[in-house]
């Protein structure tokens, strides 16, 4: 089975307002902060927590994974010409309250864009929220890094099916799998009745399985590139003949035996060495007729790969000390 092209790495609950969530991507590490701010009623000091926990979290997350804050700021951002380079021009409301400027300088201090109020659309695709008095707000915003700010390409809220609800169902579009979002309106996710679970491992365990049973059949399986590719059954026919050969002189070392094991060996370098030979005359051959064809991307890109020849695959990830652990492939 091929590689996954997405996966759970960690899952870390913090607290009852955030938790954190690293999803390892193909080209990309994708680290996710949820949060619940406080509300605007609060004290002073609980924001300042937030906050304050907020950013050291976001600091514990790797330096070149996508950084995504998502969640319920309780927050209004409003429209003002200064904090447009932060916040866009297409907020639902005019003003930003008091948790507006806190989140507002979050992300300027960390660099990051408030994604959710870039879009534009009609004011009920903007409402996150609604209170017991029908009045509608846009509380729930999505933070990204400034260096991905691409990736994400559209935000827009709904109704879920339970119209009763007070918030909204926020959906966020990313650019590295745009033609996933057509082929899934009809897939769902398992449901997860976390209520029942005690322990923290069941929680975990649950939502480990849901996200890689939906990356499964939504992303698929990535094939491994071939490291060898002049490899074919002739070789490995060839190798084996040599091998059974060296266990008949390891069981018996006669005359005979070691001779044909001298041939089989020398059967084998000469296979290889004309199956190399014949694909770098393939190789080079792919290589004039791009240099012939002005393709001059492909060129470069094939010649830099003949020149690094083989790198191994490694991968980092932390122990529960905190310590990084490489393993190479």
């Amino acid at each position: 089975m091929g590689k996954m092209q997405k996966r759970v790495i960690g899952w870390w609950p913090i607290n009852s307002r955030m938790c954190r969530l690293r999803i390892k991507g193909r080209f990309f590490n994708i680290s996710i902060i949820n949060v619940h701010s406080p509300h605007l009623g609060s004290t002073g000091d609980d924001k300042d927590e937030f906050y304050t926990q907020l950013e050291r979290e976001y600091d514990r997350c790797p330096k070149h994974d996508i950084k995504i804050v998502i969640g319920d700021f309780n927050a209004q951002v409003g429209q003002e010409e200064e904090f447009k380079p932060t916040i866009g021009r297409f907020s639902a409301h005019q003003l930003t309250n008091e948790n507006g400027l806190r989140l507002i300088d979050f992300a300027a201090s960390k660099r990051m864009a408030v994604r959710s109020t870039f879009f534009q659309h009609r004011l009920p695709h903007k409402y996150t929220w609604r209170s017991p008095y029908q009045t509608q707000s846009q509380i729930d915003h999505v933070l990204i890094d400034s260096r991905h700010f691409s990736d994400i390409i559209d935000v827009r809220s709904c109704r879920g099916a339970n119209i009763e609800s007070d918030h909204y169902l926020v959906m966020v579009k990313m650019r590295p799998k745009l033609s996933v979002v057509n082929n899934t309106r009809n897939r769902r996710p398992p449901r997860l009745n976390i209520a029942r679970l005690k322990q923290p491992e069941d929680c975990w365990d649950t939502i480990k399985t849901a996200i890689n049973s939906a990356a499964e059949n939504v992303i698929g399986y990535v094939e491994r590139s071939r490291r060898n590719d002049w490899f074919d059954e002739e070789c490995r026919r060839v190798m084996d003949e040599e091998n059974a050969a060296r266990a008949a002189v390891v069981r018996r070392g006669t005359r005979r035996n070691v001779e044909n094991h001298r041939q089989r060996e020398r059967q084998r370098v000469r296979l290889f060495q004309e199956k190399k030979r014949r694909l770098e005359e393939e190789e080079l051959e792919e290589l004039e007729q791009l240099h012939r064809s002005q393709e001059t991307p492909k060129f470069y890109q094939k010649l830099n790969a003949s020149r690094k020849g083989f790198v191994p695959q490694a991968e980092m990830c932390l122990d529960k000390d905190g310590g990084i652990r490489t393993i190479v492939r």
